[in-house]
């Protein structure tokens, strides 16, 4: 019966519209979201590499060792590193060397570019960057000394992966073992130094450790991740995350829009129909089970033929996007998929409550009277809760995010707007 009146509505336009609306509504969250996903793993993954580590500690002496003993016992991997600048001596010749010294573990993620490839600093030898090489006219093989101690040159170091962009920092790069450091005698006190430390795991695993971690910080110690970074490809990561929740925010407004006009079309148009099925004797109940019955029908073809259409628009925005996005991005999750079919659910049911629900109460009086229209759900009520929910369901989903407020406070003066241009 109801797979009979499901078809038979099917063949009429208003249903059709309600159709289209929902799977436009699934297609565009479906779609979007796959696109904001793979560019979010993306760029999480290009900014683990840009940072070799998931958190980092910045400080201007060594940390306590206790502290690196309870980031292990959390199951993080750890990795230092020490800067400092001193001179080093080719025969008689001075130069001025930015020194990274780092462990073994290093790059914990990301890749050191060298020159033979696959070098890392390893004890009694140096990797120099080409500028330095140039400027001691030195060679790959031969002996420099930095500070007490003379060690060997390996290689070059072609770019690191968390090099950074630094504009002021006029020494070039020698890269060390840490276990030299104390046989260069290099560092004494008052020598200006920095310590970081890398820190990679899963966000449970970080979490854990940063309650532990914050408390004991001191001013001159700073933990960041590349959120919190105030580097380039921190503010490019930031700015890359509002772009993609303003686009996923205006979906979802849109959405709401379209399924809303597209119900309500609908409903209206099966006042008469529903009034002669109760003229005729049909139940409450009946009718209750065939309009439920075909709204379920409805989100279900809709999820179908919506989450195919989402897949070909992501294929096309990804085409159109392919010279500006990463050569390779890793596949969608199953998050877009729960965001899509959720987002169609929710929607349907907070604009479509009432209009089916005018439908299931029409009164068969209708048949003799037009005008004969069931007074249940005022608007002046249901608007506003309607309102109330659906900006506390984007809140919940943005986060709470300023751009969320900046955006709803903006459509709210443009419906003003509209309002007065139309009124006068």
């Amino acid at each position: 019966m109801i797979a009979r009146w499901f078809w038979r509505e099917w063949r009429s336009p208003s249903l059709l519209i309600v159709w289209l609306a929902l799977s436009l509504a699934v297609a565009c969250v479906l779609a979007l979201g796959n696109i904001s996903d793979r560019m979010e793993q993306g760029l999480n993954q290009q900014s683990r590499d840009f940072m070799a580590g998931d958190r980092a500690l910045r400080s201007a002496r060594e940390v306590p060792q206790e502290w690196l003993d309870q980031a292990q016992k959390t199951g993080l991997k750890v990795g230092k590193q020490l800067t400092f600048a001193t001179m080093t001596f080719a025969g008689d010749t001075p130069q001025l060397a930015s020194v990274k010294a780092v462990d073994n573990v290093y790059p914990m993620y990301g890749q050191l570019d060298t020159n033979p490839p696959g070098l890392k600093p390893e004890p009694g030898s140096v990797l120099l960057a080409p500028r330095l090489m140039a400027l001691l006219n030195l060679k790959v093989g031969d002996s420099l000394d930095v500070g007490d101690t003379t060690l060997r040159i390996a290689g070059e170091v072609i770019q690191e992966p968390d090099s950074g962009f630094n504009p002021f920092q006029m020494a070039p790069r020698l890269m060390m073992n840490l276990a030299d450091v104390e046989k260069t005698g290099a560092v004494q006190p008052g020598s200006r130094i920095t310590w970081r430390y890398k820190f990679g795991g899963t966000p449970q695993q970080l979490d854990k450790f940063e309650n532990y971690l914050l408390p004991k910080l001191k001013p001159e110690q700073r933990w960041y991740g590349m959120e919190q970074d105030d580097g380039a490809l921190g503010k490019s990561l930031e700015r890359s995350q509002q772009f993609l929740l303003l686009s996923a925010l205006l979906t979802l407004l849109l959405a709401v829009a379209a399924v809303a006009v597209a119900m309500n079309h609908y409903c209206r148009s099966r006042y008469d129909l529903v009034a002669i099925l109760k003229t005729l004797g049909a139940g409450r109940a009946a009718l209750r089970k065939l309009i439920i019955g075909q709204w379920l029908m409805v989100l279900a073809l809709a999820a179908i033929t919506g989450g195919a259409a989402g897949l070909v628009f992501e294929a096309v925005l990804m085409r159109l996007l392919k010279p500006v996005l990463p050569a390779a991005l890793p596949p969608a999750s199953l998050w877009p998929w729960v965001w899509a079919i959720g987002s169609m659910v929710v929607i349907s049911l907070l604009v479509g409550l009432r209009p089916y629900r005018l439908l299931l109460a029409t009164q068969p009086l209708r048949v003799l009277r037009r005008d004969a229209v069931a007074n249940v759900w005022p608007l002046k009520i249901y608007l506003p809760i309607i309102t109330i929910v659906v900006v506390a369901l984007l809140a919940l989903l943005m986060g709470g995010s300023t751009l969320l407020w900046a955006v709803l406070a903006g459509t709210v003066v443009l419906a003003v707007l509209c309002g007065i241009v139309g009124w006068g």
